[in-house]
């Protein structure tokens, strides 16, 4: 096959997606402005699904990856004694996450705006069902070490994490400059920092 094929099959199917979300994209197209035939994609890709894939998973599966490690981050705190430190090391890991955001903007923005009709359509809600879980665990451990309980309601924890990993990826979906996407979450990270500690004292 000729040499360059699948970056550029990668080059326009980016292209579509971008411009009509998955659902809407056509295989067709795709083929055809990339000048090449049907039987030379099947080389390369089984179908829309997979093309997609190969687009957005290294980014997707790298994030999770420094997810997982924020989160190690924040039991290690536990474990040393520091759990009260734990907002700013929360606010020190979005700084990290949003700056991965924007070196993979690309695949991030199929991921928030045009993933409709993939596994990815639901990537934010598996992010914060994952948050949601090791939240529960680091309270578990700081409660067992004699820190305060967490006291706040499941339902409520729901909303204000979802309400928090969503207006991150906003920076995202509105194409906002890199460098205001870093102000903008360094005033986010404040204000959700002072809604927790806020509700967490009125609670105690």
């Amino acid at each position: 096959m000729v040499a360059g094929t699948r970056e550029k099959i990668l080059e326009v199917g980016k292209r579509e997606f971008l411009a009509k979300g998955f659902k809407d994209a056509s295989l067709r197209h795709i083929v055809k402005e990339a000048g090449f035939t049907q039987g030379a994609f099947y080389g390369y890709y089984p179908d829309k699904a997979a093309l997609f894939d190969a687009l957005v998973s290294p980014a997707a599966d790298g994030l999770i990856e420094q997810f997982k490690a924020a989160q190690k981050a924040h039991f290690d705190l536990v474990d040393e004694g520091r759990a009260d430190e734990s907002g700013s090391l929360s606010t020190a890991y979005l700084r990290r996450f949003v700056g991965y955001l924007y070196d993979n903007f690309d695949a991030f923005k199929l991921i928030i705006c045009c993933s409709g009709g993939t596994r990815y359509e639901h990537f934010v809600h598996d992010l914060v069902e994952l948050e949601l879980e090791q939240t529960a665990r680091f309270y578990e451990e700081v409660a067992a070490q004699g820190g305060p309980e967490n006291r706040i309601s499941p339902e409520l924890q729901h909303m204000i994490t979802s309400a928090y990993f969503t207006a991150v990826f906003e920076t995202v979906a509105h194409d906002m400059p890199r460098e205001r996407a870093l102000s903008y979450i360094e005033e986010l990270a404040a204000f959700f920092t002072c809604g927790w500690e806020g509700l967490l004292g009125a609670r105690e």
